[in-house]
């Protein structure tokens, strides 16, 4: 078994004077009651870490000595999740399983299918439980890139604030929707020699996108559509099945 990990974000992370506070020296020093002597791992979601060994423990703060530190290489091909909100606690899964399929961003939407509705107040809320669902997901799997989720806001609106990418993908069931295989054949031949850099995948909640929302998907927002095949998955499933295929085929 590995060492344990805690997070200590950029803005605090300092080599040659590492620290835990607030809950992360709590989680250490009461909860895996870590003492002075012991090794913990620490990172800080920008693919920075150290191997630490731990000089005082208390409940606020837990000094920690360098021993090694290194830097994961960040992704070759940055993947945005554009997540429809799922019933029940579906979307926690989709979370942890993002993170250990190596995501850099995921967004949750209110389609028009979408059986959660939050006011602003709770949609705040539930980004911060969704965030450390991500941070507690990375310090299991040992990940060193924290992704970033985004508070849940309307389709429409998520579109207004995502960047651009160099290819959107939406899995559909429509009769014109291709395999992943031959979508992306299709997509290396058109960018010849230029690299994939970054891809967003769209999947839709119960019920799948409307028909509006596949026409603005496909039109405006410049998304291939891709069939999951023959069979309907549930919306956890073509999350996972899509991001595996995804680091698979384009790599990262």
């Amino acid at each position: 078994m590995g060492l344990p990990r805690f997070y200590i974000p950029p803005n605090q992370w300092q080599p040659s004077s590492l620290a835990l506070t607030a809950d992360e020296a709590r989680h250490c020093a009461q909860v895996m009651r870590k003492e002075a002597g012991q090794e913990v791992v620490v990172f800080n979601g920008n693919g920075a870490w150290a191997r630490t060994k731990i000089t005082s423990s208390g409940k606020d703060r837990v000094e920690l000595d360098l021993v090694e530190w290194g830097e994961s290489s960040a992704p070759a091909v940055s993947i945005t999740l554009f997540q429809s909100i799922p019933k029940g606690s579906n979307m926690d899964l989709i979370i942890e399983k993002s993170v250990e399929l190596g995501v850099n961003a995921i967004v949750p939407v209110f389609s028009d299918r979408t059986v959660v509705r939050l006011d602003a107040k709770d949609a705040v809320k539930k980004q911060e439980k969704w965030q450390r669902l991500a941070l507690e997901a990375c310090k299991q799997c040992g990940q060193n890139w924290l992704p970033q989720v985004s508070v849940p806001v309307s389709f429409d609106a998520a579109w207004r604030q995502l960047p651009a990418h160099d290819l959107r993908l939406i899995a559909a069931i429509q009769e014109d929707s291709r395999s992943f295989k031959d979508t992306l054949a299709a997509v290396r031949v058109r960018k010849g020699e230029e690299k994939i850099q970054s891809v967003l995948m769209a999947i839709g909640p119960e019920g799948d996108f409307t028909p509006k929302e596949y026409a603005a998907a496909r039109g405006a927002h410049g998304c291939l559509p891709v069939s999951l095949g023959s069979i309907i998955l549930r919306v956890e499933t073509a999350a996972i099945f899509c991001l595996s295929v995804l680091r698979h085929e384009v790599g990262g």
